[in-house]
């Protein structure tokens, strides 16, 4: 019964019309509603529209008027620039951008579901599609131009082989490891995730230490990808950097638990020498850190809690779109906040019930890489965007046992 034709087919059935409805509402919030790009999706937006020029990936996406505006940057990585400027190729209207950014976080229901097919089968793949496709806030996230939902697929497409039987073999794990440093020019994060979800998968039976040995260094497969991005900006920067924003990203959470700018007393001189002042910001982050580790341990916590306590980004960059001054201050942003915030709340509640296992942990390793991330860096509900489909498929599983049992459906 559990592997018949008739309940393959009506899992298939679900995925497909849930993909449907996903991508329907998704569109919906992009092409409804009159949007410019707002918050970082500002320099995305523009990065894409120089690249399709053929500028090149310079300064000016940071700041048109900066002083040495031709000189090359890696504050962010080019991935999400680069496929948006495929759409600018076409000299399409900025609808056209949001129409890929909904077809993004539709791609993401079928994949999430192919997750919490492994976690749950069949009733964990149907529910895990429909839990995706009716997310609030990775519906409202269609109206920005935020890298988030190409993230996202990255992310999952990189997971995806991890969870079958044979997934701590050496090919998949070779795999896996590609497919996220592919996913690292979006977000370097997918680096560090690396070896936590290879030696995740590979965690168990009585050779634990041998396993994670082994996972570990399939786990440097992941700059394989990057090398090229890291001999550009070697030769162009004067650093194999993946992105010249960690320096900055540490300082900040040295000063708050959210992105704040950093005070003018405590940055570093601004130049044309982008990787060395951020070396110069990774010093004084850790000379602060080391004048009061118990203060930065602190401020560690509130990290957390913004990165995983609510989700209030998609409803405030709606409202920065919408080109509403102060987001923050509407009532209507908060009135979409809210069911985004208590849809969240649900996920997490269901998931921790769920048994992990060792596909299980292959999610909560990439859901604790971010945490940690995050912790060390500064937070922002922003950056568990990605996360959620993997939390909805450990939800699903929780509601339906999440055993090996209904794992083998």
């Amino acid at each position: 019964m559990e592997h018949s034709p008739a309940r393959t087919a009506l899992t298939r059935r679900h995925v497909g019309l849930a993909f449907v409805v996903g991508l329907g509402l998704r569109l919906a919030v992009g092409q409804l509603l009159t949007l410019e790009p707002s918050w970082d999706g500002v320099i995305y937006e523009r990065a894409a529209s120089q690249l399709a020029a053929g500028h090149g990936y310079t300064l000016r996406m940071l700041d048109p008027a900066w002083p040495w505006p031709d000189l090359p940057t890696a504050f962010y990585p080019p991935g999400w620039p680069a496929l948006l400027s495929l759409v600018k190729l076409l000299g399409a209207p900025l609808r056209f951008d949001l129409m890929l950014c909904a077809l993004l976080g539709a791609l993401a229901i079928p994949l999430a579901a192919a997750f919490g097919g492994a976690l749950g089968g069949h009733t964990g793949k149907r529910k895990t599609a429909w839990l995706v496709a009716l997310w609030p806030g990775g519906c409202l996230l269609a109206g920005s131009w935020m890298g988030e939902p190409l993230f996202t697929v990255l992310l999952l497409g990189a997971l995806i082989p991890l969870l079958g039987p044979s997934g701590a073999r050496p090919h998949r794990l070779a795999l896996a490891a590609l497919l996220l440093g592919l996913a690292a020019y979006t977000r370097p994060d997918a680096l560090a995730l690396a070896p936590l979800v290879l030696v995740a998968r590979t965690w168990s039976g009585g050779r634990r230490v041998r396993g994670a040995l082994v996972a570990g260094s399939f786990a440097a497969l992941a700059l394989l990808p990057v090398l090229p991005w890291m001999a550009r900006n070697a030769d162009r920067l004067d650093g194999p950097v993946v992105s010249s924003s960690s320096g900055a990203n540490l300082l900040v959470g040295t000063v708050a638990c959210r992105f704040t700018r950093i005070p003018d007393a405590l940055d570093c001189p601004a130049g044309s020498r982008e990787v060395a002042r951020d070396r110069c910001r990774r010093d004084r982050a850790l000379a602060r850190i080391g004048a009061d580790p118990l203060a930065w341990l602190a401020l560690g916590v509130g990290k957390l809690a913004h990165t995983f306590g609510y989700e209030a980004t998609p409803a405030l960059q709606l409202g920065a779109g919408l080109g509403w001054r102060d987001p923050a201050a509407r009532w209507e942003v908060w009135l979409l906040a809210a069911p985004c915030t208590f849809f969240f709340w649900a996920l997490l509640f269901f998931a921790v019930r769920s048994r992990a296992g060792a596909r299980g942990r292959v999610a909560w390793a990439a859901i604790a890489g971010i945490g940690l991330l995050h912790f060390l860096f500064f937070g922002g509900d922003r950056y568990h965007l990605p996360l959620v489909p993997l939390i909805a498929a450990l939800a699903a599983a929780g509601t339906c046992g999440g055993s090996a049992r209904h794992a083998a459906r």
